[in-house]
């Protein structure tokens, strides 16, 4: 009896042992399905200064909600346009997308994104770097970063040569000059090149806000040969003539010899600047910023998160975007944004600005800085700079009448919108 007994209370308990081992299988099979992982595409984790950085900042979510994990995606920025909306276009991409604000409209205009309104509620301290995010009342999108332009130069060269930060292009044009001369240097670099139009269109509207330019009129109809337009091109063709610039080189190439100590001045967006700013022989405490030396503002460069419309976890998306707008997320991101501004207004540090004095002129910048797309126009604002160029570069190399370059692009232009 005793050896049955015992035999039964083992079978007994090897079956309660089954019924918990089956209860916790079904109960970790739950919390499975409870999980999720939240895929965000961004060219700059590709960013061999700041991208790990970014994602550290980024990976600290996890920290407030163990259900979700977040996994990074990287096309390069060359080839994001192509691979990110085919892969929308097919239904697929990453749930999360952080685009520079020329491809976050192409996406918007195609229907590839999905309001994240509620992300935003009771959200009180959002800034100006928003605005661009409410398409036809829909908040689709929620600034990651804004990139202002500003004038730098290194500061031991034009120290070397008693010049200061000039004020007119024509002060700027006479002090690359005298660097060049007194340190056999490049005076000043810049995009001048068809082959790379997109970005030298973004770099040019510096020169055009910088003397007025608006692009369209009160009616919000395209204005191209416009006086204020004129007189931005003969600026650009006066600093081009000056043979301060290096002529045929790409900006990838001005900027690597920026950081040998090899440029005087330069006009660079905050990004670009950080990375001339760090791994080069350039100290960054020499090198300095100013406004641009132009009669009013210039322009930045904006990136927007927003959320793939055929993302399947798009409760976990909203959460995230809600979690990234705490005191907490903006004060991670701005430890990695170096002096970009952020949906907030977090202040560039007092370490950060100690090490690297020339933020401040780009935070100072960055307060009435213009977007780069054309009111009214966004989505087809790459292709009327494009025309816009093709003037401009008519004019500098071709030596063609800016104001004959100009009407040609007004009228070219007006046949198509």
């Amino acid at each position: 009896m005793k050896k049955r007994l015992r035999s039964y209370l083992s079978t007994a308990v090897k079956s309660s042992l089954l019924v918990a081992s089956l209860a916790g299988f079904q109960s970790t099979a739950m919390a499975d399905d409870n999980e999720a992982t939240l895929t965000i595409l961004n060219s700059q984790w590709l960013d061999a200064l700041r991208g790990e950085s970014l994602w550290g900042a980024v990976k600290k979510f996890e920290a407030t909600d163990p259900t979700v994990t977040l996994e990074r995606e990287m096309i390069s920025s060359s080839e994001m346009y192509t691979k990110m909306m085919t892969q929308l276009a097919g239904g697929q991409g990453a749930d999360l997308l952080i685009l520079q604000e020329g491809l976050f409209y192409s996406a918007a205009n195609a229907g590839f994104l999905t309001d994240i309104s509620k992300a935003v509620e009771g959200v009180d301290n959002l800034n100006v770097t928003n605005e661009n995010g409410v398409i036809d009342g829909e908040r689709l999108g929620i600034a990651w970063q804004r990139a202002p332009y500003a004038l730098i130069y290194n500061k031991t060269l034009t120290d070397d040569a008693g010049v200061s930060a000039p004020t007119t292009v024509d002060e700027l044009i006479a002090s690359a000059k005298a660097v060049h001369d007194k340190s056999d240097v490049i005076g000043f670099t810049a995009r001048h090149r068809m082959a790379d139009v997109g970005s030298w269109s973004m770099d040019f509207q510096n020169w055009a806000f910088g003397y007025g330019v608006n692009w369209v009129n009160e009616d919000g109809e395209l204005t191209i040969n416009t006086p204020e337009a004129v007189k931005a091109v003969k600026a650009f063709k006066k600093l081009y003539d000056a043979d301060i610039i290096p002529k045929g080189d790409d900006m990838p190439t001005q900027r690597t010899r920026f950081k040998q100590n090899q440029v005087a001045f330069s006009i660079d967006n905050s990004g670009g600047t950080l990375n001339i700013a760090n791994g080069g022989e350039l100290d960054s405490k020499n090198l300095a910023g100013a406004l641009l030396p132009f009669p009013q503002p210039g322009a930045h460069q904006q990136l927007f998160i927003a959320l793939n419309a055929k993302s399947e976890h798009k409760a976990e998306a909203i959460k995230f975007l809600k979690w990234l707008m705490s005191a907490d997320a903006q004060n991670a991101m701005r430890q990695a944004s170096g002096p970009d501004a952020l949906a907030t207004d977090v202040p560039v540090t007092q370490e950060f600005l100690a090490a690297n004095p020339w933020a401040a002129a780009f935070a100072e910048a960055g307060k009435h800085s213009r977007s780069t797309l054309i009111p009214g126009y966004e989505n087809e604002t790459p292709a009327i700079m494009r025309t816009v160029m093709g003037a401009v570069e008519k004019v500098i190399v071709a030596g063609e009448d800016p104001e004959e370059a100009l009407a040609y692009a007004q009228k070219r232009i007006s046949l198509k919108y």
